[in-house]
């Protein structure tokens, strides 16, 4: 993950004068097979409604305003399909503006929605720009990224021809500057935890050694990003078998220990799995990579109750004190 805080505001300002904007990204995708959305590049001020997002599913290219990731709202985006279908570099280009949105791949004109007009999300919270993953960190993106330029104008379509055109030849954005971007990231540092905004000056990519969240979330509802798919099917099934075992050695120790314990076995060894599996989904909402979910806690506590029922009717109902 690479990010950098838009704090000033200026770039919603001249984005939203202008009603207009471009992005040129050089990337080179890795081959890999994680289900759902990786992200590559997000503008995010705290609503997922409202984030830009530029992102991979399987082998398609899909841009749009939101989180409608399974296109169940049927928002409007624009899907470039068999873009990442094999692992080469690929100079991407971006345009917005009031009539319409266009996609290029290597200078040519992939798709066009004139009935999509992009928009960098203007919330309370500070915008952010965010490469290669989301605020949650679970949407990353395996692959290069050679360099990054926003404009906050429409480019033309020979601007964008001309503009790949000499990037595949040295591979750099040197060109770039004479267009007056707002914000021009080269990736030429090699090392260390920043990437200068040659622009500018103003928005320094952060680049952490370690992967940290910019959001939380803590306990999400079950329809929220749900997807069913064998990701999904897996999930549910470990979730719910997992705590089988568990309830069935609560509940032996409990009736081997007697008195009350015995009396209430069913009773306290769900409370007991369902605190366990509460304190399980609190702390994985601050850990990339992992999902915090109402589901998975709902799920564990239905397997402890199978679990210390089954074990009841087959050990204590067989022999009654």
């Amino acid at each position: 993950m690479a990010y950098t805080d838009l704090s000033n505001r200026k770039i919603e300002r001249d984005v939203s004068e202008y009603d207009s904007f471009s992005i040129e990204i050089a990337i080179k995708p890795e081959p890999f097979n994680q289900e759902g959305f990786n992200l590559i590049l997000v503008f995010h001020d705290g609503s997922d409604r409202n984030q830009l997002l530029v992102g991979q599913y399987r082998s398609s290219l899909i841009i749009m305003n939101g989180d409608d990731y399974s296109n169940r709202r049927k928002t409007k985006r624009i899907v470039v399909n068999k873009v990442f279908k094999s692992p080469k570099e690929i100079f991407l280009a971006i345009t917005t503006g009031p009539e319409g949105t266009k996609a290029y791949i290597d200078g040519l004109l992939m798709k066009e929605k004139k009935d999509l007009i992009l928009k960098i999300p203007q919330g309370r919270d500070s915008s952010r720009l965010i490469l290669g993953n989301s605020v949650y960190g679970n949407n990353f993106w395996k692959g290069d990224i050679f360099g990054l330029v926003f404009y906050v104008y429409e480019l033309t379509s020979e601007q964008v021809e001309l503009h790949s055109n000499a990037w595949s030849k040295d591979r750099r954005f040197s060109y770039a500057n004479q267009y007056k971007p707002f914000l021009l990231y080269l990736f030429d540092e090699k090392n260390g935890e920043m990437a200068i905004d040659h622009a500018n000056g103003n928005h320094e990519l952060k680049i952490p050694t370690r992967m940290h969240l910019l959001k939380r979330r803590i306990l999400t509802l079950p329809w929220v990003d749900l997807r069913l798919n064998k990701s999904f099917i897996q999930d549910f099934v470990i979730n719910l078998v997992g705590f089988i075992p568990l309830a069935f050695i609560l509940s032996a120790t409990f009736i081997e220990l007697g008195g009350t314990l015995k009396k209430r076995v069913i009773l306290i060894t769900v409370a007991l799995c369902f605190a366990i599996s509460l304190i399980i989904e609190v702390a994985q909402g601050w850990l990339p990579s992992r999902s915090s979910q109402i589901l998975d806690l709902m799920l564990n506590t239905s397997g402890a109750l199978i679990g210390a029922r089954t074990y009841k009717a087959i050990v204590l109902d067989k022999n009654p004190v």
